[in-house]
């Protein structure tokens, strides 16, 4: 049978019936592959809506933080790596590891397009790193003084609570 004329579902099961095969598991007429199937499909169908509700929850955060100090390009905070730019628009000219950085804005996606050069991918990875926990730093300091190290420690040990913050503190004052 011809894999373009074979649905997801049959596609699935197949593959499944393979992966029994190799791993040498003879008992094959007791497993149920439609059920598994759709209950792969279901989590996948989950993992996804979570993924976009959370980049939107921070997309909603970085937009309103930018709109209140007056970025014209806010709406980059929806753009997947524009709200790279946004966070840098948000911070605005700042001292980063003992750097004075005038243009913070364009600093992330200037680093994520460097990424792509030849040879230099491992340190400009790094730099990136270095640069981005910086400048989330200093954004977490300009909206909630008292709890920046705090929001960024958190915000490196379990990643996914960063929207959350982030969009908590979109309208805080300091």
């Amino acid at each position: 049978m011809e894999m373009s004329n074979l649905g997801l579902m049959d596609m699935l099961e197949m593959t499944f019936k393979k992966i029994l095969e190799m791993l040498n598991i003879n008992n094959l007429n007791n497993i149920d592959f439609s059920k598994l199937t759709s209950q792969i499909l279901s989590i996948t169908f989950l993992v996804i809506v979570a993924i976009i509700f959370l980049w939107l929850i921070k997309a909603i955060g970085l937009y309103t933080m930018a709109k209140n100090s007056g970025d014209k390009y806010a709406f980059l905070a929806f753009i997947p790596y524009g709200c790279l730019y946004t966070k840098g628009a948000i911070v605005g000219n700042t001292k980063l590891y003992g750097i004075e950085i005038n243009n913070t804005a364009i600093l992330l996606p200037l680093l994520v397009l460097c990424m792509f050069l030849p040879f230099t991918k491992c340190l400009i990875s790094m730099l990136f790193i270095l640069a981005y926990f910086g400048v989330l730093y200093r954004l977490y300091q300009k909206q909630v003084p008292n709890y920046a190290t705090v929001l960024l420690i958190f915000s490196i040990i379990l990643p996914i609570l960063q929207p959350f913050f982030i969009f908590f503190i979109r309208n805080a004052k300091n």
